[in-house]
């Protein structure tokens, strides 16, 4: 009976498992030939290539009444256009692919009536690619891209449709034009012209074709003062602009400021700011007379595919964004894939063109439709924001990268110092009676390697008050001091304890603010040095990979070591001043056996590291707060095998292969069970909430095997590129041959900490299974696996040390 009814609830949780998945398919995928009613609306989007935050600081706002009234009526936001180059071809045709791109020089768009090499492109498309629509000739004012084949050859690893934004827009009935151009100059001939003509890869199909579109000189007019002896001529892109066709999109792209930007080195200081300003008055007449122009259903979109040089030179990379209809009020932009008010994705703004003509966002691509939230003040508010990131990431290499300098540097002279001082002991009589030389500078500087992550974690809630007060450079300098300070005080007093209680309170300590802090937002992890940044843009919320895992091998080093303390045989003592208590030998061992005298765990202690356990898996695993996956299958496999040896008997104290085998393939079932359930949708809302990882399971379940694949093969490349480059594999790599060292000198050094501290063998062998699964189950495998690792090396390093400092 009782199989019976486990049998009929099993059949009912499939079948609404199975209608579940069903319906998220439906939700995620589109099917081409159902057209639905597009809402007669016309989309302008305007591209402005060279603007950035700095030219919409308010006194220069006051010059330019139009984008001032602009900024106050509409959502604003500040979207990451980072690519592997930085240029404005990448972003084009990422916005195309509604993912990252990579776009060829070379690759650019022609009207079909323009000719080169003396063929007209028309019928270069026509050699290229084959005969299109025959039941249709091209038109003259069709924009084409004639060496199409070599972008999508540039871009077949990366598991993208290249120009499926136009698809789909052209699937269902959106007419799509392109208007302007940033060529550099007016030449006599299609070769003698600089172009750049990047702009139609953002709406251009999967052949290629755009609509309609003038680009080069049918948008530009000679003016001998003016850079390139060319400018944009305005009132022509208005007229064509007014026979825009409904429903339809036009791109309009205005080149003055990114030409002018590109020669900037031939211009004095007060010539280029004359310039520059006049430029930024006329776009701003023009953008004016648009708006003006606007029927009540249209929508207008200002955004930016490349900073001019001087935003890049003060890192301000993220570009500004404006969508503004004739009934909207002021607002910020709020996008569900950064959980960031006002930071938005390249990708994001490819699916809100989608939404914009109630066209569904197919699953394979990345971004969530942007929305927006009433505010006031946004454009000052986004300011301020950018120069609280400007300051992280102008910090890194200040700070982070010397500190990872710094962490090879002690672990690789805390080793030579403990060989060192082993070679004197052996001497004759040889430190007899005396103590050891630098040791406490030694441990001290040990010890700032695992209080350093706590402390860049809690000064992520200085950076916004500070830069609002004293700016980013004098912000940069205090957080450098006040880092350096707070570390090494942490670490000098953590020397004066015993060895057993600084780690419990390093290692518990390190766990219980990241965990409370990414419980609460992750407001600090957001402004920390180790955290993640936006203008990178790998991650926006959640507990990234560098604090996933310290967490980690912090937390299993706290547990540990506590239970060493009140179980273990044998507790290693840090002297302190003058302090000369001997290392306490493990009572009742027998040589060759490490598990004799090994006290059992209370039930009551492993009830409590346990649930400590499961509360870190299930942070690491929501997607309202850790939102790391492979953190939580890394949490899973780190904290069972510690479970496993701590408390469930001798017979897994030593785990054979088959073993092991069977429980990190019981680990990982259950770390990817807590995945899906903590990141399954159940309604279009929830959908929009959850993270990329919940959306990793809803192709899953509707069978989108290709996107896994790639997805997969995404993650493994980003590892390769890592351990080539990063300087985290350095880390890692130091850590390991300072691991070997220890348990391979002396000989049987191992066995000998296996049965003195049999507590800290287990914690260390469960942190070096977590840092290999966070190596394979990461994107950024490499820098989770060196950060945890730390959490092996270090206290290996002190029980070292400690033993030599007993032996004299």
């Amino acid at each position: 009976m009782k199989l019976k009814i486990a049998g009929i609830i099993v059949g009912i949780l499939t079948l609404m498992f199975e209608l579940s998945t069903s319906a998220e398919g439906i939700e995620a995928g589109i099917d081409p030939s159902i057209h639905n009613i597009v809402k007669s609306k016309h989309v302008t989007v305007v591209s402005i290539p060279g603007l950035s935050f700095m030219e919409l600081r308010p006194d220069l706002l006051v010059e330019l009444p139009h984008l001032r009234r602009l900024t106050e009526l509409s959502a604003v936001g500040a979207m990451n256009i980072r690519t592997s180059s930085r240029t404005m071809r990448d972003v084009y045709v990422s916005l195309g692919a509604g993912a990252p791109s990579v776009g060829v020089a070379d690759v650019q768009a022609f009207a079909a009536k323009e000719t080169r090499h003396g063929i007209r492109i028309s019928e270069l498309m026509n050699r290229y690619i084959g005969r299109y629509r025959e039941d249709k000739p091209i038109e003259i004012d069709s924009v084409l891209v004639p060496d199409i084949t070599m972008l999508q050859r540039a871009n077949k690893n990366q598991g993208y449709v290249t120009g499926i934004l136009g698809e789909l827009l052209k699937e269902y009935g959106v007419f799509r034009s392109v208007l302007g151009s940033s060529d550099l100059g007016k030449g006599s001939g299609m070769e003698d012209k600089k172009l750049r003509r990047y702009s139609p890869l953002m709406l251009m199909d999967a052949n290629g074709f755009v609509d309609k579109g003038a680009l080069g000189d049918d948008v530009i007019t000679v003016v001998v003062d003016r850079t390139y002896g060319v400018s944009t001529n305005y009132a022509q892109l208005r007229s064509l602009w007014e026979k825009r066709i409904q429903p339809g999109i036009t791109l309009v792209e205005l080149g003055d400021l990114y030409r002018l930007y590109t020669d900037q080195e031939h211009y004095n200081e007060e010539r280029f700011t004359q310039l520059k300003g006049q430029i930024l008055k006329e776009i701003d007449q023009w953008i004016g007379q648009v708006v003006a122009g606007m029927a009540e259903e249209d929508s207008l979109w200002i955004f930016s595919p490349e900073v001019n040089s001087e935003a890049s030179r003060a890192k301000a990379y993220l570009s500004p964004i404006l969508h503004y209809t004739t009934d909207s009020r002021e607002a910020i932009l709020v996008s569900e894939s950064t959980r960031r008010q006002g930071v938005v994705t390249a990708q994001d703004f490819s699916s809100s063109l989608l939404k914009e003509f109630n066209i569904p966002v197919p699953s394979g691509l990345m971004g969530i439709p942007l929305s927006y939230m009433g505010k006031s003040d946004v454009l000052a508010d986004l300011v301020s924001e950018q120069s609280s990131m400007q300051m992280i990431y102008r910090s890194r290499p200040l700070l982070l990268y010397p500190f990872v300098t710094y962490e090879m540097l002690i672990l690789l002279l805390s080793l030579m110092y403990g060989l060192w001082i082993k070679k004197r002991l052996a001497g004759p009589r040889y430190l007899e009676g005396r103590e050891m030389p630098w040791r406490r500078s030694v441990r001290t500087l040990l010890f700032s390697l695992l209080t350093a992550p706590a402390v860049m974690l809690l000064m992520g809630w200085l950076v916004v008050p500070l830069t609002t007060k004293i700016g980013i450079e004098s912000t940069m300098l205090v957080l450098i001091a006040v880092f350096i300070v707070c570390t090494l005080l942490i670490s000098a007093f953590m020397e004066k304890c015993r060895l057993s209680t600084a780690m419990i309170w390093l290692g518990l300590g390190n766990a219980l603010i990241i965990t409370l802090d990414g419980s609460t937002g992750a407001h600090a992890m957001k402004y920390s040095i180790l955290g993640y940044d936006p203008m990178i843009g790998a991650r926006y919320y959640g507990i990234g990979n560098e604090y996933m895992g310290v967490l980690i091998g912090a937390l299993v080093l706290g547990v540990t070591a506590a239970l060493q303390r009140r179980h273990g045989g044998g507790q290693p003592v840090l002297h302190g001043l003058g302090g000369n208590e001997p290392l306490l030998a493990g009572s009742g061992k027998v040589e060759g056996s490490p598990r004799l005298g090994v006290a059992a765990a209370s039930p009551a202690a492993a009830l409590l590291a346990c649930g400590a356990f499961l509360l870190v898996t299930a942070c690491l695993a929501a997607p309202s707060l850790g939102a790391n996956a492979g953190g939580a299958l890394s949490a899973a496999v780190a904290f069972g095998v510690a479970g496993a040896h701590c408390f469930a008997g001798e017979r897994w104290r030593e785990l054979r292969l088959g073993r092991g085998a069977a429980l990190l393939s019981v680990l990982l079932a259950l770390g990817l069970g807590a995945l899906w359930l903590l990141n399954s949708a159940d309604s279009p809302a929830a959908f929009a909430r959850e993270s990329h990882v919940g959306r990793a399971f809803q192709a899953l379940h509707a069978g989108h095997f290709d996107q896994i694949g790639q997805l997969i093969e995404r993650k493994l490349r980003m590892n390769v590129h890592l351990l080539r480059a990063s300087v985290w594999s350095k880390v890692l790599i130091t850590s390991l041959i300072v691991m070997a060292v220890l348990v391979l000198r002396p000989r049987g050094h191992l066995r000998s900490w296996q049965h003195k501290y049999p507590y800290w063998m287990y914690g260390f062998s469960a942190n070096m299974i977590g840092a290999i699964a966070a190596l394979l189950l990461n994107d950024s495998g490499i820098v989770a696996a060196a950060t945890l690792i730390i959490f092996v090396a270090v206290p290996m390093q002190l029980l070292r040390l400690q033993e030599l400092e007993a032996s004299k």
